[in-house]
C-alpha cells in the first residue's frame, strides 16, 4: 500500500528530527494521517452490500437488485418499530432474528423470525410474545448491472406460504410479498450514488397500503466507503438511516421509520474464501 510505503520513508526522517521543530510537526501530522487512512482501509471490504431485516441484501425496508459476494453467510438480530409492522400486527414494537446466505452471485436465500404478541387463555390476560412469524425469503438476480443498464432482481418474502396467495389461507404471512427491483450505481468524484426502484405486491390485507412502487437512494462517501447513507420511500412514508460494516464482519444498521420510530439491527457476516 502506498500509504505504508510513505510511512516507512518518513520514519528515518522523523527519528533524525528534534520533536519541537516545525518540520517534525509536519512529519508527525503526515504519519498520523497515514495511520488513519490505513485503519480505514483495513475496515473497508470490497463489494460489501447491506442487508434488510429479511436477511437478504437491500436498503432499509425496500429491496434492491444488489447481491452479496458468493458464499457469504449472515446472521443477526433486529428491532422493529410498530410503524414498520403491518397493521394486522397490532400497535406494538417487536424484534426478531434472521440468517441468510448468498449461495451464488445471482441467488440469495434467508430465514427470518419476527416475534408476535398473542393472548393465550389461562396464561395471560395481556398480549405477550408467544408466537413468531417465521418465513423463508428468496431473491434471484437474472441481470447483472452493466455500464449502461441496471441490475434487475425478482424475489419473494415468505415463499413457504405461497399457497395462501391463491387460496386465501390464514396464517402468519404478514410480510409476504412478491417484487421486482432495479438498481444502478454512479461514481461521482469517488463517491458512490445508488438509485433503486421496486414494485411490490403484498398478499395480505393488512399490508395493502404498501403495494405498488417503492425505492430509494444510497450514498457511500469517498472518505469512508464502508459507510452507507440511505433514504427511501416504502410505499407509505419516508425512511432514513445509515449502516456500516466494521472489520469486514460486524454489520450495524440504524434508521428512523417515517421520521419517527427507531429501527435497527446488527449481524455477523462471513464470506468463504475462494
Amino acid at each position: 500500500m502506498l500509504f505504508h510505503l510513505f510511512s516507512l520513508l518518513l520514519w528515518p526522517k522523523m527519528m533524525s528530527e528534534p520533536f519541537s521543530t516545525p518540520k517534525m510537526s509536519n512529519l508527525m501530522r503526515a504519519f498520523k494521517v497515514d495511520i488513519l487512512v490505513s485503519m480505514v482501509c483495513l475496515l473497508m471490504p470490497l463489494g460489501v452490500r447491506a442487508q434488510v431485516y429479511h436477511g437478504t441484501t437491500g436498503l432499509l425496508q425496500v429491496p434492491s437488485a444488489e447481491t452479496d459476494s458468493a458464499g457469504t453467510f449472515r446472521g443477526g438480530l433486529f428491532y422493529l418499530d410498530r410503524r414498520f409492522t403491518p397493521s394486522k400486527y397490532g400497535d406494538y414494537n417487536t424484534f426478531g432474528y434472521t440468517i441468510g446466505i448468498t449461495a451464488f452471485p445471482w441467488l440469495e436465500v434467508s430465514y427470518s423470525a419476527t416475534m408476535l404478541k398473542y393472548v393465550i387463555e389461562g396464561l395471560s390476560s395481556e398480549p405477550r410474545y408467544y408466537n413468531e412469524d417465521r418465513h423463508v425469503n428468496v431473491k434471484l438476480r437474472p441481470l447483472k448491472e452493466g455500464r449502461w443498464w441496471p441490475a434487475i432482481a425478482v424475489g419473494m418474502d415468505d415463499i413457504g406460504r405461497f399457497a395462501s396467495i391463491k387460496d386465501g389461507l390464514n396464517g402468519n404471512n404478514f410480510f409476504q410479498n412478491i417484487y421486482i427491483v432495479g438498481s444502478k450505481h454512479f461514481e461521482l468524484g469517488g463517491n458512490q450514488l445508488g438509485v433503486h426502484l421496486a414494485y411490490r405486491y403484498y398478499t395480505t390485507s393488512g399490508n395493502t397500503d404498501r403495494r405498488g412502487l417503492a425505492g430509494g437512494l444510497t450514498f457511500r462517501p469517498v472518505f469512508f466507503r464502508p459507510l452507507r447513507v440511505v433514504a427511501e420511500w416504502d410505499g407509505v412514508g419516508v425512511n432514513v438511516g445509515a449502516d456500516v460494516l466494521l472489520w469486514q464482519r460486524l454489520f450495524i444498521q440504524a434508521s428512523l421509520v417515517h421520521g419517527r420510530g427507531f429501527m435497527g439491527g446488527l449481524s455477523y457476516r462471513y464470506t468463504i474464501p475462494h
